[in-house]
């Protein structure tokens, strides 16, 4: 006689959350990692529908025509205009699309670069180790800021009368692409820990018995069981990457054709004292941007410590 159950009544284990739901569930749990992703979230949905939240044109410097320059706010300017007639409000409004561009861009490349070589260095050991690590160190200690400015500097005077001259927002590129190929050591050095402590863990070595191929490994075991831990360290980068490109912008390096917040400092501190309003509104949103990624990272961080979890 068949004793054995109906499927309806048979007895299911509960399945145990993932790594990402649980994380998820901490993470609305912690105070600081919910206001970073508010933040953040309101930055990404300000550069979403800047055409639409936007009152003028960024170019439009209609102001200058009705002798409107340096104006406090007002109801036809809700943040005041700089001394150049652009409206404030807008140029803050469009530039965070420019903002957000520079810091995922600039992670998206630092990310590829320090993943890869993080995980070769770890997985392999030995002697290929040593020398990932050793090239690491050396991006480590070279002065990256310095680096940019000067490469941007030479490269606007190299691009002069070549066809590269017309491309759409080259220096922006550029700055960029520089900030991922320096921003990388610190996403590598992490993703090394990561697969050291990963690839002697049961599942890997049952990976290993059951005959799976390296590649495998590496990208269905290893790397979706580190990304937790990588992805804070690439929040932070986005939040650095954004301030780096204030910093070239105020400076005078930054690409002339974007709507830069690091720009409109660059443009108006020299009236800092007559008209406040055009420098302390781009400051504002670089902290509140650079603010949120930082908070988002911090609680990213407490979310998916290995620590926390059951």
């Amino acid at each position: 006689m068949d004793t054995s159950l109906p499927a309806r009544s048979r007895i299911r284990a509960p399945r145990r959350p993932g790594v990402w739901r649980q994380g998820w569930r901490r993470l609305r749990r912690n105070r600081t990692g919910m206001l970073g992703l508010t933040l953040v979230a309101l930055v990404v949905l300000v550069a979403v529908f800047c055409p639409l939240l936007a009152p003028y044109n960024p170019d439009d410097q209609s102001a200058m025509m009705s002798f409107g320059a340096s104006a406090p706010p007002a109801w036809s300017h809700i943040m005041g205009t700089d001394r150049l007639g652009y409206d404030i409000a807008s140029r803050i409004v469009y530039g965070a699309p420019t903002a957000l561009t520079v810091g995922v861009g600039a992670m998206l490349i630092a990310s590829l670069i320090g993943v890869t070589i993080g995980g070769i260095s770890g997985y392999a050991g030995g002697l290929a180790d040593e020398l990932l690590m050793r090239f690491t160190e050396f991006f480590l200690v070279i002065p990256v800021f310095l680096v940019i400015l000067s490469v941007v500097r030479l490269f606007g005077i190299i691009v002069v009368g070549t066809w590269l001259e017309s491309v759409p927002h080259l220096n922006l590129g550029t700055i960029i692409v520089l900030l991922g190929v320096f921003g990388w050591p610190p996403i590598a050095r992490l993703t090394r820990a990561e697969f050291l402590r990963l690839r002697q863990l049961e599942f890997v070595e049952a990976a290993r018995c059951i005959g799976a191929r390296r590649r495998d490994i590496l990208l269905r075991h290893i790397l979706p069981n580190a990304l937790p831990s990588i992805i804070v360290v690439v929040a932070l980068g986005v939040g650095a990457a954004i301030l780096s490109e204030a910093m070239i912008s105020f400076l005078g390096f930054g690409d002339p054709n974007a709507v830069s917040w690091g720009q409109l400092l660059y443009f108006n501190y020299e009236t800092l004292k007559v008209a406040p309003w055009a420098s302390l509104a781009p400051g504002a949103a670089i902290f509140i941007t650079v603010l949120g990624f930082n908070l988002l990272a911090d609680g990213l961080s407490d979310a998916f410590n290995p620590r926390l979890r059951q």
